[in-house]
């Protein structure tokens, strides 16, 4: 009677595992920054750029295949633009998600980013380096480095960016578990509507080595808003 019941709770609890943690997931999702520039400069030619920078974020994505919300997240940092080719980006993230339908997590994400960027006369290239520390509550501390390249192609009509297509990936080493744990493409358009409001609207495929959903396939959208 005893292994009667252990097979009858195996039977019924499967399906129910298997909707909590899937083998993946369609999802939709949304940023917004905004951006106050605190200290400007003038380079070698006169130009005025953007020299220290404080953003505000946030973010809300929806999954289990569109039907709820399953992470928020809000930060804040700063921009220290180095010169025309190093910015350097210290940040705070704090992160609310479901991995499936009955656990919150939360946590806290301490990120620092160094990004080399080059503009040539058709395209350009951008590698965003970062280090992010994860303290979290239903989950051991850990560390990941998080490399961040796009190659971005302008559109131009009459010497006027219409649009600029860009293709982006970023692998995901976790220092805790010692190996590349994630990695995510992405492929969409930036668009750039006034001097002080961008959007990017993107495809984003999110292949994950540990944990789940082991993919996911991703539409978003980004708005950035500078306030001058």
């Amino acid at each position: 009677m005893k292994l009667i019941l252990i097979l009858l709770f195996y039977i019924f609890s499967f399906p129910v595992f298997s909707q909590n943690l899937p083998k993946s997931d369609t999802q939709w999702w949304n940023d917004v920054t905004i951006t106050k520039p605190l200290i400007k400069s003038k380079d070698s030619k006169g130009k005025e750029f953007d020299r220290f920078s404080i953003f505000f974020n946030g973010t809300l994505r929806f999954g289990n295949h569109l039907k709820t919300a399953i992470d928020e997240r809000v930060g804040f940092g700063f921009d220290i633009k180095v010169n025309h080719f190093l910015t350097l980006t210290p940040s705070y993230l704090y992160r609310s998600n479901k991995p499936n339908l009955s656990v919150r997590e939360y946590e806290s994400r301490f990120r620092f980013a160094a990004t080399l960027e080059k503009k040539f006369a058709k395209f350009s290239i951008k590698d965003r380096n970062l280090i992010e520390y994860r303290m979290r509550n239903s989950h051991a501390d850990s560390t990941r480095y998080r490399n961040k390249f796009t190659f971005t192609v302008p559109i131009l009509k009459d010497k006027k960016e219409l649009f600029a297509p860009f293709v982006a990936d970023e692998p995901y080493y976790d220092f805790s578990i010692k190996h590349w744990s994630r990695n995510e493409f992405s492929a969409g358009i930036t668009k750039k509507f006034t001097n002080n409001f961008t959007g990017d609207f993107y495809y984003l495929r999110q292949d994950n080595r540990s944990g789940t959903p082991k993919a996911v396939n991703a539409v978003g959208m980004s708005f950035k808003i500078k306030l001058d």
